[in-house]
């Protein structure tokens, strides 16, 4: 007798085919959620640079005004706050990440004011130098920058990252992200959550029993469960809120050891642990909305 192949949805007498059947079990978690939950804010790595640019379509920004004429036109674009310039040169293509346009043509970018010999090129410079730093268009030396019309744009990096530790393809920071942090935000409230609040069961236990050198041990593995919404990644951050706080202080957690329950392809819930960081670690200063 041949061995027959088993189709999908073949067990549990077939309910693991029905649409009512994975929406009754997320019910089931929501309800779950609601039970002895830890309200925290979200706070997610975003997965790219803004634009920055004028207008619905981020049109360039046009250069009104220079620091410097001689012997270098210069001109500011950014000097504090967010919205800090991605100044790797090797991205688009090896275009870079600032666009620069003369009388309405795209320019050339190049890496160092030495190197400057057309007018049709520029260097983009941080000065560390100053207090608070900034970034600046440097044009080619003896061009007359103001019988022109000089527009640019340019994408977000996140300002404390520096830009010689990110080389091309490298992973994304375990400390910090690129292109800074979105917080999730959701101002629709309910009996169990605030504005803007997700709701986290921490933590689960796993007891696991070892024998080894010192004897019998018993190790213990938290992890933290929520419902398939919102969507969360390694390095995350949650935010428990003094209210929330076992110790009364706000405390944030790095999320780890992110993982995915599915069933039939649909995401149920999800699992992970969390790392308490320090309070002197820089991400404490990254703001929040609560209303």
């Amino acid at each position: 007798m041949g061995i027959q192949n088993p189709n999908t949805g073949d067990y549990d007498f077939n309910l693991g085919i029905e649409t009512e059947v994975i929406e009754y079990m997320k019910e089931s978690h929501i309800i779950q959620s609601r039970v002895s939950p830890t309200r925290c804010y979200l706070l997610q790595q975003s997965p790219t640079g803004s634009i920055v640019g004028e207008g619905v379509n981020n049109d360039p920004i046009e250069i009104t005004s220079y620091i410097e004429t001689d012997p270098n036109y210069k001109a500011v674009i950014w000097s504090s706050g967010s919205l800090h310039p991605d100044l790797r040169p090797y991205t688009n293509d090896g275009l870079g990440s600032v666009e620069v346009y003369i009388d309405g043509d795209r320019v050339n970018r190049v890496f160092e004011v030495e190197d400057l010999l057309n007018d049709n090129e520029f260097v983009v410079q941080k000065r560390y130098d100053l207090d608070p730093q900034r970034v600046e268009l440097v044009f080619n030396t003896g061009w007359d920058a103001s019988l022109h019309t000089i527009t640019y744009k340019y994408s977000t990096l996140d300002q404390g990252i520096n830009p010689e530790r990110v080389k091309q393809g490298e992973a994304i920071d375990t400390q910090q992200t690129l292109f800074g942090w979105t917080q999730w935000l959701d101002p629709n409230p309910d009996d169990f959550r605030q504005p803007h609040q997700i709701l986290v069961r921490t933590p689960l236990t796993t007891n696991n029993v070892v024998v080894n050198a010192e004897g019998r041990v018993e190790l213990e593995d938290n992890q933290c469960w929520m419902i398939w919404e919102p969507y969360v990644k390694d390095f995350d951050i949650l935010i428990v809120p003094a209210s929330e706080s076992p110790n009364g202080r706000e405390l944030r957690f790095q999320i780890e050891n992110k993982q995915d329950s599915r069933i039939q392809g649909q995401l149920v819930s999800q699992r992970f642990q969390i790392k308490l960081l320090e309070e002197s670690d820089s991400r404490y200063q990254i703001n929040y909305v609560t209303v």
